[in-house]
C-alpha cells in the first residue's frame, strides 16, 4: 500500500469542508484536527512519532549523527517529540511530509528525498495539500485546465523540477522546501540545501570515504527493506542497480530481480544481470521490451499534473507490474538516481575543482591523469576545458532542450533563465560540485512512474543520508583511478562481481525506440502534426516532418524526443477528456 494523505489548512472566513466531509469524500481517516489544520491519511501514511502542534505523514527513520549508522532499534515511544522542522531534518530521514500550526501560521515541509509526493492548491478559504491529484481535487467538482505556457516551459527546460505544474492552480512542494501559510499569504522557503554538505573533509583517504558510503547505503536500503515483506529489484547489470540488489541480498529480506532486454544487442544486458544474480543468489526474471505493448494514444503519467515519461516506457512499466504480480512483491526497488548521487561525470570539472581547492599539487596532476583516462581525452583539451570552468561563475547553467519545439517559442523562453535555488552557488563554490548538485534535481520528476499505482516505488539511493554523505566527497575522488563513480565502486568492490565493478558501458533501448517509430510511423505523424501541441504552436511541424523521414529515423536523440512529445500529446488528450 502506498502512503496517501490530505491536508486542509483554513485561512479565510468562507466555507471550508469539514474533516468528516473530507473523510467521506476521500476514504481516508481523520488523524488530526486542530484549527486551522486538518490531516487525513491511510494506514501507510501514519507514523508513530510524537510531534508538537502537528503531524508527520509518510515514513520516518531515526538516525543519531553522521558519524554513526542509522539506528532504528530504539522504540518510537522512547523518542523525544519532534519540535521543529530543523529537528526533523537532523534527527530523522525517510519519505515524509510534516505539517504544524500555532493557530495563526501553518507550515508544511517535504523531506529532501522527495520520496513522498506533495501537491497543493489554494482556494479562497483553504489550502489543500495531498499525495496525489485525485485527493487534492476530492472536494472540487471542477477539473483544472491545462496551462499551455507552463507546458511550453516544461518542455523547454526539460528535466528541471519547479513548483509550477502544467495544470492551472496546482503546484508542487519541492523536496527540501516548506510552504508557510498565513491568512493572506503563502511563501515557499528552502529548509534543506545540498550546499550545506559540500565541504570536503581535509585529508580523508578514498578508502575511508568508501567505507562510510558503503555503511550509509547499506543502512538506508535495509531500513527501506524492513517495510516490505517482498521486493522486486530493477537491475540492468550496471553499478547503481547492482548496489541496491547487493544490499537487499541479506538474511531477512526476500528479493527477486527483473531485467529488461531488447532483441538488439545494444539493449541486451542479460549477461551482466545473470552474473549479478548468480553472485548474489537472487532470482531473476527476464522481460523483453514488447513492441505489441506500445499504444501511441496511451498516456504515461496521466495520474500526474505533468506529462512525465516517453512512449517506450509503456513496455517497461507493464513488464515490471507483471513481474511484481508474479513474485508477490510489495514494492519496487530501483537504482534510479545513482548516477546523480554518485557524481557521474564526463567533464573536466574534477580538474578545475582540485586546482581551485589545492592549487598546483601532486594530487592535481593525478586528477588530470584520472580525467584523461576516463574520458579518453588528451591532456591539453582537458586542461583547456578545466580552465574555462575555473573562469566561469560557479553557479550551474541549466541547458534548455529546444529540439523539435517551435523556434519562436524557444526564442521567447530563452530570455527567462532556468531557476531553482539549488542552482545558485554560494561564494567560493567549486564548479564540479555545482554540477553534482544540479544533477540531483534530474531524478525528482521521475519518482512517480506508472507502476507506483500498483505498489510503492523505492529509490533508496536518493535517501537523505546517502545524498549528504556523497556531497561531502570531492569531485576528484569520484574520478579516482580513471573510473566514474569511483568511491561507490570501491565501496562495493567485494560485494559485486568484478565484471560489474569494472564495467564502463551502458545499455540502451535506442533500437526499441527506432522500432516503435517504424511500426507506428503514420499514427505518430498524424498525432503530432495534427494534434494539440501543433495547434497550440508548441512544436516545430517542419522539423518533426523531417525527423520522421525514413532516412532520418536513426537519430537516437531525436527519436527519444519524438516519443516524449508523443506521450505529451496523449497526456493532453486525456486531460481534455477526449478519446484516443
Amino acid at each position: 500500500m502506498r502512503p496517501r494523505y490530505l491536508l486542509s489548512i483554513a485561512h479565510g472566513g468562507a466555507h471550508t469542508p469539514s474533516a468528516d466531509r473530507l473523510a467521506e469524500l476521500t476514504g481516508l481517516d481523520v488523524i488530526h484536527r486542530e484549527h486551522p489544520l486538518v490531516a487525513l491519511a491511510n494506514p501507510a501514511a501514519l507514523t508513530p512519532f510524537p510531534t508538537k502542534g502537528g503531524v508527520v505523514l509518510g515514513t520516518l527513520f531515526r538516525r543519531n549523527d553522521r558519524e554513526k549508522r542509522d539506528d532504528c532499534s530504539q522504540p518510537f515511544d522512547a523518542m523525544p517529540p519532534i519540535s521543529t522542522e530543523s529537528d526533523l531534518l537532523t534527527r530523522f530521514w525517510g519519505g515524509y511530509v510534516s505539517a504544524k500550526t500555532d493557530g495563526t501560521c501553518s507550515s508544511v515541509m517535504r523531506d529532501p528525498s522527495g520520496a513522498l509526493p506533495c501537491y497543493f492548491r489554494r482556494t479562497a478559504s483553504t489550502t489543500f495539500m495531498a499525495s496525489d491529484i485525485d485527493l487534492l481535487l476530492a472536494s472540487d467538482t471542477v477539473r483544472p485546465a491545462i496551462a499551455w505556457p507552463a507546458l511550453a516551459r516544461f518542455l523547454y527546460w526539460d528535466g528541471l523540477p519547479t513548483a509550477e505544474t502544467v495544470l492551472d492552480g496546482i503546484s508542487e512542494l519541492l523536496p527540501g522546501f516548506a510552504l508557510r501559510l498565513e491568512r493572506d499569504s503563502a511563501a515557499l522557503t528552502a529548509k534543506w540545501s545540498p550546499w550545506a554538505f559540500t565541504t570536503p573533509v581535509a585529508g580523508r583517504h578514498i578508502a575511508i570515504a568508501a567505507d562510510r558510503l558503503r555503511q550509509t547505503v547499506q543502512d538506508c536500503v535495509a531500513a527501506w527493506a524492513s517495510l516490505y515483506p517482498r521486493a522486486l529489484v530493477s537491475i540492468s547489470g550496471g553499478l547503481d542497480s547492482s548496489i541496491v540488489a547487493a544490499c537487499l541480498a541479506t538474511p531477512g529480506v526476500s528479493a527477486t530481480c527483473v531485467t529488461m532486454f531488447t532483441d538488439d544487442p545494444m539493449g541486451d544486458e542479460r549477461a551482466y544481470a545473470r552474473s549479478l544474480c548468480s553472485h548474489l543468489e537472487l532470482g531473476l526474471t527476464e522481460q523483453r521490451f514488447e513492441l505489441a505493448g506500445i499504444d501511441p494514444a496511451r498516456a504515461l503519467g496521466d495520474h500526474l499534473p505533468r506529462p512525465i515519461g516517453r512512449a517506450q516506457e509503456q513496455a517497461y512499466e507493464a513488464a515490471h507490474v507483471a513481474a511484481a504480480t508474479q513474485a508477490g512483491a510489495a514494492a519496487f526497488f530501483t537504482g534510479n538516481g545513482g548516477d546523480n548521487v554518485f557524481a557521474y561525470s564526463q567533464s573536466a570539472a574534477a580538474i578545475a575543482d582540485r586546482a581551485l581547492h589545492e592549487g598546483l599539487s601532486p594530487g592535481l596532476f593525478s586528477t588530470i591523469q584520472d580525467v584523461c583516462r576516463q574520458t579518453q581525452s588528451g591532456v591539453f583539451p582537458a586542461l583547456r576545458a578545466a580552465l574555462r570552468l575555473t573562469l566561469r561563475p560557479p553557479s550551474y547553467r541549466w541547458r534548455p532542450t529546444p529540439a523539435l519545439l517551435e523556434p519562436s517559442l524557444c526564442a521567447a523562453l530563452a530570455v527567462q533563465p532556468a531557476a531553482h535555488p539549488w542552482l545558485v552557488a554560494p561564494s567560493g563554490a567549486l564548479p564540479g560540485k555545482a554540477a553534482h548538485i544540479a544533477a540531483l534535481l534530474r531524478p525528482q520528476l521521475s519518482l512517480e512512474p506508472d507502476r507506483s499505482r500498483h505498489a510503492p516505488v523505492i529509490t533508496p539511493l536518493l535517501s537523505q543520508p546517502i545524498v549528504e554523505e556523497s556531497l561531502a566527497i570531492p569531485s576528484w575522488q569520484w574520478r579516482h583511478g580513471g573510473r566514474d563513480r569511483a568511491v561507490a565502486r570501491e565501496a562495493f568492490a567485494t560485494a559485486l562481481p568484478a565484471q560489474i565493478i569494472a564495467r564502463r558501458s551502458k545499455g540502451s533501448p535506442d533500437p526499441f525506440c527506432n522500432a516503435i517509430i517504424r511500426e507506428h510511423h503514420s499514427l505518430i505523424e498524424r498525432r503530432l502534426l495534427d494534434g494539440h501541441l501543433a495547434r497550440q504552436g508548441l512544436i516545430d511541424r517542419l522539423a518533426i516532418e523531417k525527423c520522421l523521414r525514413r532516412e532520418c529515423m536513426m537519430d537516437a536523440e531525436r527519436n527519444v524526443r519524438l516519443l516524449q512529445l508523443l506521450n505529451v500529446e496523449a497526456w493532453v488528450t486525456t486531460k481534455l477528456g477526449e478519446g484516443s
